[in-house]
């Protein structure tokens, strides 16, 4: 597909009905507000407002501009849309669309990646979906049942270990990244803990390791780009 039709069949309706997607959603999240106010004249005080705005704006302001950045490599356009608009980016999204371009080897960044992201983020979403329908109808009953040390091993380690399943796909591929990853978060950590915020741990962690990934593979990036499954079969056919 050349750049022209990709566009016009696939970015420019991509960004339409995400925006109107993204949109509805902005509105009809104030519907409750509103419901509250007109039937029962329930409003609370703009200066609690303004002091919640202000306070949120201090302490995720900052994500809000680096996520999406950081993110829209691996997700693409349609997955930022969707991520964005369903949630659990870091801990669903995310791996999800990293794992499927992984298994189907497409170049990231490439329209192939676009594709193979985006149904990999509907996947996610819907196995998603299904399981909070199941906890909601007998998640009560399950979790009632577990221990409280299991309980709190399930809040404390479901997202350290989905994170690390998902670098141990990356370690294979690009193992000489990896200290630099794991180095630089537990640096600041050990000797800029509590000085700087936790989104600047990203940040800083992200810079290195795209640099070190540069450097220490320089030559592979170069010139020994995988090729996609489309590539192979072409290759196969002129064989």
């Amino acid at each position: 597909m050349d750049n022209a039709t990709y566009e016009k069949e696939w970015t420019r309706p991509v960004h339409r009905i995400g925006r109107i997607t993204l949109l509805g959603v902005c509105i009809t999240s104030f519907l409750p507000i509103a419901y509250l106010y007109f039937m029962y004249g329930i409003v609370p005080p703009i200066d609690w407002v303004i002091t919640d705005i202000v306070l949120i704006t201090a302490s995720f302001g900052f994500i809000w501009l680096i996520e999406p950045i950081t993110f829209f490599p691996v997700l693409g356009t349609i997955g930022s849309y969707e991520a964005f608009l369903t949630g659990n980016i870091g801990t669903s999204k995310l791996p999800a669309a990293a794992v499927a371009q992984d298994i189907t080897r497409v170049e990231p960044g490439s329209k192939e990646a676009e594709v193979v992201s985006s149904l990999a983020i509907i996947g996610s979403t819907t196995t998603t979906v299904a399981f909070v329908c199941l906890g909601a109808i007998a998640g009560s009953a399950i979790l009632g049942a577990l221990p409280p040390d299991v309980l709190d091993a399930i809040k404390a380690y479901v997202a350290p270990a989905v994170f690390g399943a998902l670098m141990v796909t990356f370690t294979v591929k690009f193992p000489k990244v990896i200290p630099v990853a794991i180095g630089v978060p537990l640096l600041l950590r050990l000797f800029a803990g509590g000085v700087i915020p936790g989104y600047l741990y990203i940040v800083f962690t992200l810079v290195a390791t795209v640099i070190a990934a540069v450097l220490l593979y320089r030559g592979r990036i170069k010139d020994d780009k995988p090729e996609t499954p489309l590539q192979e079969a072409e290759s196969i056919s002129e064989d």
